[in-house]
């Protein structure tokens, strides 16, 4: 905002230049039609000085811009992360105190996950699984998952050969279910990654979850021997023509990835000329709606002048925002393609990579 007030002031003053010019070239020139030519300069004065400030007091007047939302949600946002912060250090200042806690060890793991921190989760659940003496096949899912999350390796690591024994122990837990898929997709066991998902499928999982499931290993034979699946309703809304000039946008995440991203995580899409610069056309969804299909034409641009039709080339980014705010941050999940239209008016984003 500070940065458009002071293009906006430059221009204003410009404006001004231009209003005070002529008036200053004539005053000085002199005319001898004109007895008064002071009372001319004076005015031309006091209308370019006031151009500029008329129009930020008009704009702060009259603009759809909530003056106070951007500093109350940063003030806000600044007082939730200081208030996580501190219940977690005081949560570590009594473990250290009572290190046999086996609850406050998993509800410290959970901090640490909802804090996208997961080493110091697999850390955490890693005491848990040592204090249950490996019994408790809930905290060794949680303790997987976060290795999962902080190995770089994924479930070529520790991780991937837990969850293989989890299959035969749990084989009725979601997460073992959902990881357990995953490893197996990992190491090229197509069949077995698709029987555990399937198995998933059946126990009713979250929207955003079944779309990625159904996506991978398409919809259970009872929906799609009859009634569509309400994910692939959702994304084959828009298989109509696409319209001239419109590019047609196909959304997804990875699978590998959908097991960190609530329904209400906010997706954005974005429109950019490669050149740089800010968004010519800008979406806003929810995951729940994955996978998504939608169209973008000149009404979805943001710029006044700027057609989405006359861009030959574009683009084009999908993120899902963890922090839930319009601007990049780490552990978003975002993917991103290079469109030119001579490639046609469909493209494919997938969501498959972590902002660092």
């Amino acid at each position: 905002m500070t940065t458009f007030f002071i293009i906006a002031l430059v221009i204003a003053m410009t404006g001004s230049a231009i209003v005070l010019g002529p008036l200053l070239r004539n005053f000085f020139s002199g005319h001898d039609d004109d007895p008064r030519p002071g009372i001319t300069l004076s005015t031309g004065i006091i209308l370019a000085l006031l151009l500029p400030v008329a129009a930020l007091l008009l704009y702060s007047r009259w603009t759809s811009w909530n003056w106070s939302s951007t500093g109350d949600q940063a003030a806000q946002a600044a007082e939730q992360v200081h208030a996580m912060d501190e219940a977690v250090a005081n949560l570590e200042r009594r473990l250290k105190s009572q290190p046999d806690d086996v609850e406050g060890w998993r509800m410290l793991g959970r901090s640490y996950v909802n804090m996208r921190r997961f080493d110091k989760a697999s850390e955490a659940y890693g005491r848990v699984v040592e204090l249950t003496g490996g019994d408790d096949v809930t905290a060794l899912a949680d303790y997987g998952e976060a290795l999962f999350l902080s190995d770089p390796g994924g479930m070529n690591g520790e991780a991937g050969a837990l969850f293989q024994e989890l299959i035969e122990r749990a084989p009725d837990n979601p997460k073992v279910l959902w990881y357990g898929g995953i490893a197996a997709f990992e190491s090229g066991d197509d069949a077995e990654g698709t029987r555990l998902w399937t198995r998933l499928l059946d126990m009713n999982p979250p929207d955003a979850m079944r779309r990625m499931i159904e996506e991978r290993v398409g919809a259970k034979p009872s929906v799609a021997a009859g009634e569509a699946s309400p994910a692939a309703v959702q994304a084959e809304e828009s298989v109509g023509p696409v319209p001239q000039g419109t590019v047609r946008v196909r959304v997804s995440v990875d699978p590998f990835l959908a097991g960190q991203v609530g329904p209400s995580v906010p997706l954005f899409i974005f429109a950019r000329s490669p050149a740089g610069g800010p968004p010519l056309a800008a979406v806003r969804r929810s995951a729940s709606e994955l996978p998504l299909v939608l169209d973008l034409s000149d009404e979805s641009a943001m710029i006044d002048g700027v057609r989405i039709s006359d861009q030959e080339q574009l683009t084009l980014v999908a993120r899902l925002s963890m922090s839930g705010s319009p601007r990049q941050q780490s552990g978003d999940l975002y993917g991103q393609v290079e469109y030119s239209r001579g490639d046609g008016n469909e493209v494919l984003i997938r969501i498959d990579q972590v902002v660092p």
